[in-house]
């Protein structure tokens, strides 16, 4: 503030050269008198214009804006003073060089005193007030080498509150077991801050998060923090475990085989020509088997086979930075995982080819089927067996058996039909997330 009294000086100056506001009548009445132009009459413009400058500096919160601090710098910017020093008597001109000693003295303090005030007041950076936590939140922010961090947390419940620097992975203060935290943090780097609040519980917080920035332009130049997840390694800076799996192809290429139609296999000299069983090796830990079943009429049509491996990993991929819940095998997860992947990659269907199709889980029965007996006696899955199936994919959990057979039918009397089977296993598997900032 001491850099400021000068506009004290200013104004008793001005109140003697051009009049105090407690006889503002007679002021006016005088300045009336005065030709435009003439030094009184300048004095009496510079007066008024400091007169602004002091109503708006005896209010900081005035200029602690962007707009505000563009208004201050204008009204300084106006701040001028004109005269021909020839016109003028010897005092006239030392009122005058005293003038231009005051003015450029305020085009030197102005910039000082907004720069104190926009530095020493709070940019509010998050507000939430009566926010719900359940599990460990983390809010990321931009800060400059200079600013300074402030933070007002309450919690109903004792809580742990941490603060990192992401960039060098350094946790730079931590408050465990507090419900209430007001504090600063002096910014030594600039780089992207974490606040981390951890409340052990289901409660309530009042969440306030301000910074003291290091410059004007600062201030009004704020930058945002995206985040977004990325695939990380145990061990990494804030990774998360989370549960998913682990794809693996169980064909090298497509199966691929033809079921002859009724009429075909009884003239073919081959015996059970309109069946086929498939052999699945199940590797060890896979929980569920899925599969790509591609039926067609048509032996040359190769449509997208062989991709169905390549594509699960893709969506997978996809679903896992969504942060769906990948993988539960003790809930309705896992399902729900399997039937979004094999969704999103369905082979192409032909209305007119369709087979049966049998899931065993006893070689004994699978082998009995190969040989022509009727599946109605056989013991199979009902749950993920088919019956007249066209082209689909679907999911077989594999119960504990080390392999699954897969019997394909062809009940259709003229008509051969041309299977391609994909299948691939799915492995229960520890996987790792971490965040990564982009600073906007």
């Amino acid at each position: 503030m001491k850099r400021i009294l000068f506009l004290i000086a200013l104004s008793a100056f001005f109140m003697a050269c051009g009049g105090s506001k407690s006889s503002d009548k007679q002021s006016s009445s005088q300045a009336e008198t005065v030709t435009e132009g003439s030094f009184e009459s300048e004095c009496r413009k510079v007066y008024q214009q400091v007169d602004v400058l002091q109503r708006k500096l005896a209010d900081p919160q005035q200029y602690a804006t962007q707009q505000g601090v563009e208004e201050l710098r204008k009204l300084d910017q106006e701040l001028s003073f004109h005269y021909n020093a020839a016109e003028l008597d010897s005092a006239e001109y030392a009122k005058a060089r005293q003038i231009d000693s005051l003015i450029a003295e305020a085009h030197k303090s102005i910039p000082y005193v907004i720069q104190q005030n926009v530095c020493n007041t709070p940019h509010i950076l998050l507000q939430k007030p009566e926010e719900l936590l359940s599990e460990t939140q983390a809010y990321p922010f931009y800060l400059e080498r200079g600013d300074k961090l402030m933070l007002h947390i309450e919690t109903e419940k004792p809580a742990d509150i941490r603060i990192y620097n992401t960039n060098s992975h350094q946790l730079l203060k931590s408050y465990i077991g507090k419900k209430m935290v007001k504090d600063s943090i002096a910014i030594q780097f600039s780089a992207v801050y974490l606040v981390e609040i951890n409340p052990k519980g289901r409660q309530y917080a009042n969440i306030d998060i301000a910074y003291k920035p290091n410059s004007v332009n600062r201030a009004f130049e704020t930058k945002t923090v995206e985040t977004r997840e990325v695939e990380g390694q145990k061990g990494d800076f804030r990774v998360k475990a989370i549960p998913g799996i682990k794809m693996q192809n169980l064909f090298e290429e497509p199966r691929k085989f033809t079921l002859r139609s009724q009429l075909k296999a009884a003239f073919s000299g081959t015996t059970n020509a309109d069946r086929a069983i498939v052999a699945i090796q199940i590797p060890a830990g896979a929980k569920d088997v899925m599969y790509s079943l591609r039926i067609s009429t048509n032996e040359g049509s190769r449509s997208s086979d062989g991709h169905f491996g390549d594509n699960l990993a893709k969506s997978y991929k996809k679903v896992k930075f969504l942060g769906i819940p990948l993988y539960e095998r003790s809930s309705s997860h896992g399902s729900s995982l399997f039937e979004l992947l094999l969704g999103e990659n369905q082979p192409p269907r032909e209305e007119e080819a369709y087979i049966n199709m049998y899931v065993f889980y006893s070689a004994d029965q699978a082998k009995k089927f190969q040989d022509g007996a009727n599946p109605a006696k056989l013991q199979y899955s009902i749950d993920y067996s088919t019956i007249g199936t066209q082209s689909c994919n679907g999911r077989i959990p594999t119960k504990g058996n080390r392999t699954i057979y897969m019997g394909y039918q062809n009940e259709r009397v003229r008509y051969n039909n041309y299977v391609f089977l994909e299948a691939v296993s799915a492995v229960p598997n520890t996987e790792y997330l971490k965040t990564e900032y982009i600073v906007k």
